[in-house]
């Protein structure tokens, strides 16, 4: 084989690798790592769940959208777990319309503490739908219990411990992230 021949084999056996790569996904993608991505375990009757991770980047980034297979949710949200006062104001001093703070299927009704623990004392707690999570200049967002999550709705099946799935995050700038989440009774 002529040395011409062996440079031009080796460069599409290169590009062969890095578009394989990149088809497959990456965990960074302009920027943006997700690291400890989980999601709860959910019960059988459940019609929702979440996913947690910590992401990170060295540029302000917002992530404006999440993605699951259809297999795993119908519906993919972003979400945050707000306290709401005994008014009826969320703690940004903004009030929820009727039917305005919880999505069909989530588990908790307005007004109801969240299990486990994550409400704050005797502070009821409410999920809502946000535009975007901002992940500053070389900081991290922290998606966890009690704040911000991305929202599983719709399951087809409920969450069982040990099964994994791909969650696809869209940035601001249009480029996807893919993050592999593993189902866990508890956080990593």
């Amino acid at each position: 084989m002529s040395t011409s021949r062996s440079l031009s084999v080796l460069g599409s056996g290169v590009l062969v690798l890095a578009l394989t790569g990149a088809a497959c996904g990456s965990d960074d993608a302009g920027g943006v790592v997700a690291t400890d991505a989980w999601a709860r375990t959910s019960p059988m009757s459940a019609e929702a769940g979440a996913a947690y991770m910590v992401l990170s980047s060295d540029e302000a980034v917002s992530i404006v959208s999440a993605a699951a297979p259809t297999d795993v949710a119908g519906t993919v949200e972003l979400h945050e777990t707000v306290a709401v006062d005994p008014g009826g104001a969320m703690d940004d001093g903004e009030s929820m319309d009727d039917g305005e703070s919880m999505e069909d299927g989530d588990p908790m009704e307005d007004g109801e503490s969240m299990e486990d623990g994550d409400s704050m004392g005797d502070m009821p707690m409410t999920m809502q739908q946000v535009p975007s999570i901002d992940i500053p200049a070389g900081g991290e967002a922290v998606l966890e219990p009690g704040g911000l999550h991305v929202m599983l709705l719709d399951l087809p099946d409920a969450l069982e411990e040990g099964e994994e799935f791909d969650l696809t995050l869209t940035t601001d700038a249009g480029e996807e992230i893919t993050v592999p989440v593993e189902v866990r009774s508890e956080a990593p």
